[in-house]
């Protein structure tokens, strides 16, 4: 439910917005209401894409500034349902070409696999704010952070995979960019938002990356 002035969502059971704006007590979330809501943060997360898209390094915390914690939160979440989408259409079409269409239960595997590249960068991205000394962030922001920096990968996935084989090189250049921005990404999540130096985000981000990469390495080798 949103007030009917400010358009703020209110929480359940609210008499009155942040506004002072009385509103009748919020009922149970319906079904209409959850779709209400995925309409929302889906417009509140093009809206962060396109300001990030234009300039990642100032675009980022702009993006997060502009939502209150839990809608970062939710956002970054709406994220990683992108790439999880983009990443399993990508690697279903690419197995298709390399070893013929997956079953059922290999695309279940994929859809459970999709993830654990945002669920490792969140994690270790938390637990780098916690070593290395972050003056700033949250879980919302940890997961805000992921969100966005899997976004790129799942975008370089779908590429490869519509591109096929006969265009590896031009996969590689994506897959290359996408990662660029993804660390680029992580970077500024670290200082500008988690309030980690410049210095200590520097080991920060390839550690998170790494701990990112091993834990969906052994998880892909464990399921497929």
């Amino acid at each position: 439910m949103f007030c009917p002035e400010c358009g703020h969502e209110l929480q359940a059971g609210a008499t009155a917005c942040s506004c002072g704006t009385p509103v009748a007590a919020a009922p149970r979330a319906s079904s209409s209401q959850v779709g209400e809501k995925v309409k929302v943060r889906s417009q509140d997360a093009l809206k962060a894409v396109k300001i990030i898209a234009v300039n990642p390094v100032a675009g980022l915390p702009e993006a997060f500034q502009s939502l209150e914690k839990r809608q970062a939160m939710e956002v970054g979440i709406v994220f990683a349902v992108v790439f999880e989408i983009c990443a399993v259409i990508g690697l279903y079409l690419m197995l298709s070409r390399w070893a013929g269409s997956p079953g059922l239960g290999e695309v279940l595997k994929f859809l459970v696999l999709g993830f654990v590249p945002f669920a490792a960068i969140a994690g270790a991205g938390a637990a780098a704010r916690k070593v290395f000394r972050g003056q700033a962030g949250t879980l919302e922001s940890d997961v805000f952070i992921a969100g966005v920096s899997v976004l790129p990968l799942g975008f370089a996935s779908l590429l490869a995979g519509i591109l096929g084989v006969g265009n590896l090189e031009v996969s590689a250049i994506v897959v290359v960019f996408a990662l660029s921005y993804t660390i680029l990404i992580l970077y500024t999540g670290c200082t500008r938002i988690s309030g980690i130096s410049e210095a200590r985000a520097a080991p920060a981000v390839p550690i998170i990356v790494l701990i990112a990469g091993w834990a969906s390495k052994v998880l892909f080798a464990a399921m497929l």
